[in-house]
């Protein structure tokens, strides 16, 4: 086994997680922001600003196993996160996340209710079923020249970023997607889903990174160039993976990953820093996009781990809120995803905590542990998994589970479970039987799918007492709240979900399954 810097090990160290962090690294960067904006002056010499930070998929059982982690196997003495939540200046609420054809959403009508405070359907961004485009939050913010970002760790092409600037009725049309941004353009725009924009895998041949470049952009590829640029009133366009960026756990531990990669930390610094440059404010979107595709995968320590990033990320922001206060801060998941949950093990579940903390040793994510194991034997299954785990004791039944799952044609379990290999791997690692002599991790999930529970919403700084105090509010909700922070006024058309079930076929099971391969590769 391997810790990030490549040396050998039990696994990666709290010192190597520190050392590898983009946090250590993005907060170093503080300074240049402090220069862009000087202390004394707010945001933009008094401009208002708007932080959106979201953790997608992110059910509450995640952010306590994240918080859990942090503090009993990192050494911290809290989480930025439950920091906030504790903040007396921070209103906490939970909010609903159905859509206008579910009461389970996908992050398309999540992310659009936000950005124009109206649902629409699954599978729809910032338009209604009838084909009328709604304004968004960002196209407002452009309209009053505030400047505006997106930072995801996902495709910047994916729904949650992709809806406060695209009107497409089918999330799936990523080309089309691309050039919506294009036509925008963004001042600041960093993520995955370099294919979009590559003239060598466009349909139409078009080189969007050289249309980004002549039109004024620091275009960046690697992390490297990122970290590299200068303070500029250019806007900045980078893409730094061909599809998703890789899950943070892969990051860390595969250093030709982690050099071409930023963090989520890292970006966000470098998105501050530029947009900071408007004096009149500005608007920018941060996502913490990969939570989301770890627990359709049943992928714990992923989740966990893409998490933990996003805390750290937060430690940045509210740094940069103490320096500029006139920057609201909204926190938030746009759905939760898998069913995580956090088990009690043992008699008396008092082996609940150690079972949790023995998921920390795991270097790699099911994206690259599945790979890894397809087409190997029995034994050589057994080999790759623990030296991935550091689990050596699977059972000849695990052994097979994990063999039949990675065969053409295999089915996972019955039940709301429709990939088999990772959903394989979940149960495996969820694996806790202290009467056999059995005790790994104990997180379980109860499908690979979406959730409808509510979502944790947490508003800080000014602005954040125009949420109310409501303990419960809808995601549309939101829109009103950063409207009136930045003082926008503009209300969009709506429709009933009566009127959206006449105009909307419902999904093919094809259609479905093609949907699900395109969201998480």
């Amino acid at each position: 086994m391997t810790s990030e810097n490549g040396q050998a090990g039990k696994g990666i160290s709290r010192r190597d997680f520190v050392s590898g962090l983009g946090a250590t690294a993005a907060l170093a960067m503080i300074p240049s922001i402090a220069n862009a904006v000087p202390l004394d002056s707010g945001v933009a010499n008094g401009g208002r600003s708007v932080i959106f930070l979201v953790g997608d998929g992110m059910p509450t059982g995640v952010v306590r196993a994240m918080h859990e982690t942090a503090t009993r196997v990192f050494g911290e003495e809290s989480t930025a996160i439950y920091d906030l939540m504790a903040d007396r200046k921070t209103i906490a609420s939970y909010m609903g996340t159905s859509s206008l054809s579910s009461i389970v959403t996908d992050s398309a009508p999540a992310s659009a209710a936000w950005a124009t405070g109206v649902k629409t359907v699954n599978g729809s961004l910032s338009s209604l079923p009838d084909g009328t485009k709604l304004t968004t939050i960002l196209e407002l913010a452009r309209a009053r020249q505030l400047a505006t970002g997106l930072v995801t760790t996902t495709r910047v092409t994916h729904a949650t970023p992709a809806a406060w600037v695209s009107h497409s009725m089918n999330r799936d049309l990523e080309n089309d997607i691309a050039l919506d941004y294009v036509g925008f353009k963004p001042d600041v725009l960093l993520g995955g889903g370099t294919r979009f924009f590559s003239k060598t895998n466009r349909p139409d041949g078009r080189d969007l990174f050289a249309e980004f470049a002549s039109g004024g952009y620091d275009v960046v590829r690697s992390r490297t160039e990122l970290k590299n640029l200068g303070v500029s009133d250019r806007g900045i366009f980078g893409t730094f993976n061909n599809s998703h960026m890789s899950y943070y756990v892969d990051r860390l531990n595969v250093p030709a990953l982690g050099n071409q990669e930023p963090t989520l930390a890292e970006m966000t610094s470098v998105a501050l820093n530029r947009l900071s440059r408007n004096k009149r404010g500005f608007v920018l979107q941060v996502e913490a996009g990969r939570i989301d595709h770890a627990n359709h995968a049943n992928d714990a320590w992923s989740a966990i781990m893409d998490t933990y990033e996003l805390d750290l990320t937060l430690r940045l922001v509210r740094e940069y809120i103490r320096m500029n206060p006139n920057t609201l801060l909204i926190m938030t998941s746009d759905h939760g995803c898998g069913g995580f949950h956090t088990n009690g093990t043992g008699p008396g579940y008092d082996h609940a905590t150690a079972a949790l903390a023995k998921l920390a040793p795991v270097i790699a994510s099911f994206e690259r542990l599945t790979p890894m194991l397809r087409g190997k034997s029995h034994a050589e299954i057994r080999t790759i998994f623990a030296s991935q785990t550091l689990f050596n004791d699977l059972t000849d039944a695990e052994v097979d589970l994990i063999y039949n799952s990675l065969q053409p044609g295999a089915k996972a379990y019955p039940g709301d479970f429709g990939d088999a290999p990772s959903t394989a791997l979940g149960q495996v690692l969820a694996h806790s039987d202290y009467s056999a002599g059995i005790r790994r991790g104990n997180v379980g999930f109860t499908s690979n799918n979406h959730n409808g529970e509510d979502q944790l919403l947490l508003v800080h700084g000014n602005g954040a007492e125009r949420l109310g105090v409501n303990a419960y509010v809808d995601n549309t909700d939101l829109f009103r709240v950063m409207c009136d922070w930045l003082g926008l006024r503009h209300s969009n058309p709506r429709m009933s979900s009566a009127a959206a079930a006449k105009l909307v076929k419902p999904m093919s099971q094809k259609a479905w399954a093609r949907h699900m391969e395109l969201h998480v590769r």
